[in-house]
Parts: C-alpha cells; structure tokens; sequence
C-alpha cells in the first residue's frame, strides 16, 4: 500500500512539473553585440536566449564582442572570459546598452 502511493505521489509530481510551461526561463527579444575581424565589423545577435544558461558568444578566437545591446525583456548579465565565470561581468537592464569599453565573451540571462 505505501509503495502505490509513494509511485502515485512521484507521478503526480512529475505531471506538475510537465505542466510547467517551458519558457518560463526564455528571455524574448534579442541581445545584439558587433565584433571586428580582419578589419571587418559585424553585428549579430541571439534571438529568445534560455535563461540560467552561459551563452558563449560566436566570436573569433581574439577579438571580444562590443556595442553589446540587450534587447531583450530579461537582464543580461556579460563577462569577459567565455564561460561566465570571471569577476570582470557588467549588468544590463532590459533595453540598455553597454557603455563603450565594455568587452564582452559570454552572458547570462535571469528574469
């Protein structure tokens, strides 16, 4: 009898969690930054990024992003190193810019 309601508790708690809707983490919008390589100047951006996940910026090997832009309805929290794991970071509040200077390889977003 206890094991049926030990399944039947840890099955219900597995269909509440499925009910969640899975983007409760996203951020929507998008977080633009330029990079220079090859004395070229691109922009891009990542569209609707997971939250909670480092997102390790497309960059060539030796230049940082910069003009970081997030355009996105969550704060963006960027870094210099790639992996969102130095005390170099600078926060940008939805629809902010980064003041030049600022140098960017990864981010992280939280809403």
């Amino acid at each position: 009898m206890r094991l049926r309601a030990t399944v039947a508790a840890a099955l219900g708690a597995a269909g509440m969690l499925l009910a969640l809707p899975g983007s409760a983490l996203a951020a929507y919008g998008e977080f633009s930054y330029s990079v220079q390589h090859r004395g070229q100047v691109y922009q891009t951006s990542i569209s609707d990024p997971v939250g909670h996940d480092c997102h390790r910026l497309n960059l060539p090997v030796d230049s940082p992003a910069y003009r970081v832009h997030n355009g996105t309805n969550a704060t963006a929290v960027v870094f210099l190193d790639s992996n969102c794991a130095t005390d170099t970071f600078y926060t940008l509040a939805p629809g902010q810019t980064a003041p030049a200077g600022v140098l960017v390889r990864s981010v992280i977003f939280s809403r």
